[in-house]
């Protein structure tokens, strides 16, 4: 066994130990800046999933696009490890912020009484932007960001679909390789290849591979573009109901068992959703996830998402925020 497989997880890599503890040390400066009001009333609201250890690159990421347009309803959701000192922190610098604690959110939700869709919301986390963004949603739009953004430049093309509407919408991962290419390690004596080849297990490509079928029973026109990516998207706030989602992931659930509660699910599901309903991907130069391949062209996109093991490579997420922090000071 290799040693570094004893370690936790959060002691593996850089990568690992700064998405553990990073937040604190790389992004405290935003406390530094000025609070910066938002709209309660307006047309377009902006959902995030927060957690506690990411609080202050949540409030990078909504700065960033609060700086270039203000008049939006900002809703911050509890994932359950928010405590009093987050909240008062998020309202402190998103005046008139609505913060929906995870207690009262599960509360609200099992009243609607219906057990099977409570189980799927429960079961992983990144559910909550699909679900509690659906019932919780008092505006005629909404988008979703996640907290590991940060926008560069004035997005205009999203500023004015806030203001006026249009089409749904989402951002794209680039295709191919995610990560620069490394030396085949031999595997691990306790792993075989079984362990290390999953991709055709992943509910995205199940569902993929089963879409004829799924739309024939359920006659829907449901597709979704490879490379969908969930963590920056907008739509109507009628787009997405309660009803469909149970029609829809009880199919699931009947094809697919468990996996509809595992990682990638709730992005499968918004990309079926919202692009049986038109959805186009926004420029993918323009808005743009990060990956080690593309991360010298980081710099020059308006939007950009640092998704997963490859979010500080380089440090060239928190060198980027540390530029957007000195200019909102």
């Amino acid at each position: 066994m290799n040693l570094i497989d004893l370690l936790p997880w959060s002691f593996r890599g850089l990568n690992p130990f700064l998405n553990t503890y990073g937040d604190r040390y790389l992004f405290r400066k935003i406390i530094k800046t000025q609070p910066i009001a938002t709209n309660p009333e307006a047309e377009t609201e902006v959902h995030s999933a927060v957690p506690h250890r990411y609080v202050y690159a949540y409030l990078v990421a909504i700065k960033s696009l609060l700086q270039y347009y203000a008049d939006l309803s900002i809703v911050v959701h509890d994932d359950g490890s928010l405590n009093q000192a987050d909240k008062d922190l998020i309202s402190q610098h998103l005046p008139h912020c609505r913060i929906i604690e995870r207690t009262q959110a599960n509360k609200d939700f099992d009243s609607l009484n219906n057990p099977f869709l409570s189980k799927v919301r429960n079961s992983y986390t990144s559910y909550i932007k699909l679900f509690d963004t659906s019932y919780s949603s008092q505006s005629k739009r909404v988008i979703i960001v996640d907290t590991d953004t940060l926008f560069l430049k004035r997005p205009d093309q999203i500023i004015e679909w806030a203001a006026k509407g249009g089409k749904p919408w989402y951002h794209l991962a680039p295709k191919g390789k995610m990560k620069i290419k490394e030396k085949v390690k031999p595997l691990n004596d306790n792993k075989t290849s079984s362990d290390v080849v999953t991709e055709k297990d992943h509910i995205q490509t199940l569902i993929m591979k089963n879409l004829d079928d799924i739309n024939s029973t359920l006659d829907t026109n449901y597709s979704i573009e490879q490379g969908f990516c969930s963590g920056f998207i907008g739509y109507d706030s009628t787009a997405i109901e309660l009803p469909e989602l149970d029609t829809l992931f009880s199919l699931l659930y009947k094809k697919f068992g468990d996996k509809i509660f595992k990682w990638g699910s709730e992005q499968t599901t918004h990309g079926l959703l919202l692009c049986s309903k038109g959805a186009e991907a926004l420029p993918i130069d323009d808005y743009f996830v990060f990956t080690q391949v593309n991360a010298d062209r980081a710099k020059d996109g308006t939007f950009v998402h640092f998704v997963g093991e490859n979010r500080f490579h380089r440090l060239i997420y928190p060198k980027l925020a540390n530029k957007i922090i000195n200019a909102l000071q």
